[in-house]
Parts: C-alpha cells; structure tokens; sequence
C-alpha cells in the first residue's frame, strides 16, 4: 500500500464512528425506550389499583348503607300490623290478637333471616346463652336450672345477639331441722 492509500483510508477512518460506538448507541435507544415502557406500564398499574380501591371503598359504603334494606322491608308489615293494633277502637281481645299478628310477623321475617330465639325455661344455665338476674330456691328443679324467662334472647345464625334473662333454680337452704346433729 501506498503513503497516500493508508492516509486517505486513515481519514475515512477518522471521518467514520467507530464501530463499538454504533453499537452502544443502539443499545442505550432501545434501553431507553424500554425504560420508559415499563416506568409507563408501571404508573398506570398504580392508577388503576388506586381506581379499584377507590370503587372497592364505594361499593363497601353502599353495601353498609342498604344491608339492612332486606330486613327493613320485611318488618314493615309489623309496623302495618302495630298501627292498626293502636288505631283500633275495639276491645282488648282484638287489639290483642293485631299485637300477637304483628309478633308472629316480626319473628317469621326474622326467622328468615337467620335469627332464633334461645330456649330458656326448663333448660340448665348456660352462661353463654342465658343470663342470671336471680337465683330462687326451689326444691322441685335440679339447682342450676332455668325457672323463669324474664327477657327472650335471641341468636343470629348461632351467635349470640342478647343472651336471655332468666331466673335460676338454687338448692333451697337447709331448715334448723332438718341439719344433721339438730335436736328433735
């Protein structure tokens, strides 16, 4: 090779990027870009989880405000049942029998919805169902039995919403006679 060839091939040389440049130019393009894709992808996945929080909050707030629609509109009925029960001018057995109408209505629309009432008289205390307002001395139940339902408690699909109140059957206390080493 001439002077001259290696001189002008040098200068083409020199006028030209080297080859390691174009390289790492592509590279940092699509780098970039792809970057910018995934910061992009990013933000909009934290825009939507922030909208279906804020659409999960909302149906959270209505579903508080209308759950009791269902049992609201059940008990209108009662509430029809009990006006006419008051604007009645009949005797004390009809209004009777309107009170004893709308409490049979009341406990069905209740009943369909999961709640019972908790059996107390004749049954033994249970402190999770039933609570003691009295203890009576009685000889004819075993101690420890629920005599008297003061108060009906009710339970909602098996928990407790109030518990019954109830007087329980005590052991009665020992008469003077009766106490062993007592003088006939």
């Amino acid at each position: 090779m001439s002077k001259k060839k290696k001189k002008d091939r040098a200068e083409e040389e020199a006028q030209a990027p080297p080859p390691e440049a174009d390289v790492s130019q592509e590279a940092e393009t699509p780098a970039t870009e792809n970057g910018n894709d995934w910061r992009e992808k990013y933000l909009r996945s934290l825009a939507e989880l922030d909208n279906f929080r804020k659409r999960m909050e909302r149906d959270r707030d209505l579903s508080r405000r209308f759950a009791l629609e269902d049992l609201v509109r059940a008990l209108l009925p009662v509430l029809d049942h009990l006006e006419l029960a008051c604007a009645s001018e009949g005797d004390a057995e009809s209004i009777r029998e309107g009170v004893a109408l709308a409490l049979k209505e009341a406990l069905r629309a209740l009943g369909e919805r999961g709640v019972e009432p908790i059996e107390a008289t004749d049954q033994p205390f249970d402190p999770h169902l039933h609570e003691a307002m009295a203890g009576v001395p009685d000889a004819e139940h075993e101690p420890g039995t629920c005599l008297v339902e003061l108060c009906r408690g009710y339970a909602l699909h098996g928990r407790v919403l109030r518990p019954s109140k109830v007087h329980v059957a005590v052991k009665p206390p020992s008469t003077p006679a009766d106490a062993p080493g007592s003088k006939d």
